[in-house]
């Protein structure tokens, strides 16, 4: 796992970027690029092991450093990489992004590969049933549809069932789109067209979407939708402390790689992430945070606290609940 984890994920990605870029960079310089390719926490992880030479990958002159890789340098495939995307085009949710034709060209690039795990051999103990349908041909139509739109900076028209199972049509904006982990769905982010505070951001479930059509209408620039985002955060964030413990940083930073947060060490052992969030997603977020157990304590905001405190004693009163009920059976 330490080696697959070192081939193939961000840390990959961002050194990479680094060690093929032939420019000489400042610390500064350095500390910018990891936190545009990764999150701001991976400045913790990565720039003491290039500053001290652990990882001897940079030469260091006067406070400016340079990559020791040379510009013709070219790594090929290593057969775990090649195993991983053949892992990864099993998964049903590839062909929001690929047509057929695409999918079959790249399952026979990789046809004598391994895979590394099949989408049967993990079970989701903590995910919603009603998943979205990934394989239904207009879902994809529209998720396409959208990856367009957004790419363009281009309006759409969605025509789109409430949930009180009533048709609206409006024309939207389409921003970001969303994947989440525990509903097993894709949501949109955009702004309506019409709407009289042009800044609100809608969120729109891809599985109610019954229509999407590209409009002939563009906006000039792309809105600044974390900006708008931020608008509605709360006053105050959820400050979380987190054990090192059972590779629960690593775990808790791709947990929650959608949200705005800010993480800094306390000590050898512990780490605190400020997490900024709005009302829309509070329930996910609260699922998200129990689902770690002991390995997060959560010291506020009090609302958020107050909430983690009810739903732990409800549960509380279930398990005790369950086994005074066992109790009784076994005694009658």
């Amino acid at each position: 796992m330490n080696l697959f984890s070192e081939t193939y994920n961000c840390y990959y990605q961002i050194m990479q970027s680094i060690l093929t870029n032939q420019s000489a960079f400042t610390l500064t310089e350095l500390q910018t690029g990891i936190s545009e390719i990764g999150y701001e926490e991976s400045l913790l992880y990565l720039i003491p092991k290039l500053k001290n030479r652990e990882w001897d990958l940079l030469k260091e002159k006067d406070g400016v450093f340079l990559s020791k890789i040379s510009k013709d340098f070219y790594v090929p495939l290593t057969l775990l990489q090649k195993a991983y995307i053949k892992t990864i085009l099993q998964d049903e949710r590839i062909q929001l992004f690929f047509d057929a034709d695409e999918l079959k060209h790249l399952q026979d690039l990789f046809e004598d590969v391994p895979v590394l795990w099949k989408p049967g051999d993990f079970y989701y103990y903590d995910r919603f049933s009603n998943r979205d349908d990934y394989e239904n041909a207009d879902y994809q139509k529209h998720f396409r549809t959208l990856v367009t739109a957004i790419s363009h900076n281009q309006y759409v028209d969605i025509s789109y069932e409430s949930k009180t199972n009533h048709r609206v049509h409006h024309h939207y904006l389409p921003c970001r789109l969303e994947y989440s982990i525990k509903n097993d769905k894709f949501r949109l982010l955009g702004i309506e067209q019409s709407a009289k505070n042009k800044n609100r951001i809608e969120i729109l479930n891809l599985n109610r979407m019954k229509e999407v059509t590209l409009l002939p209408a563009f906006a000039k620039k792309p809105p600044d939708i974390n900006k708008s985002i931020r608008a509605d955060y709360y006053n105050e964030p959820v400050r979380l402390l987190i054990r090192t413990e059972r590779n629960a940083l690593e775990r808790t930073m791709l947990q929650f790689a959608n949200y705005e947060k800010n993480t800094r060490k306390i000590d050898a052992h512990t780490y605190e992430c400020l997490i900024y969030y709005n009302k829309k997603v509070e329930t996910e977020l609260l699922i998200e945070v129990l689902s770690f157990g002991p390995m997060i304590e959560v010291l506020g905001n009090e609302p958020f606290l107050q909430q983690i405190k009810q739903r732990l004693q409800k549960q509380k009163q279930l398990q005790n609940s369950f086994y005074f009920g066992q109790y009784e059976n076994n005694n009658m």
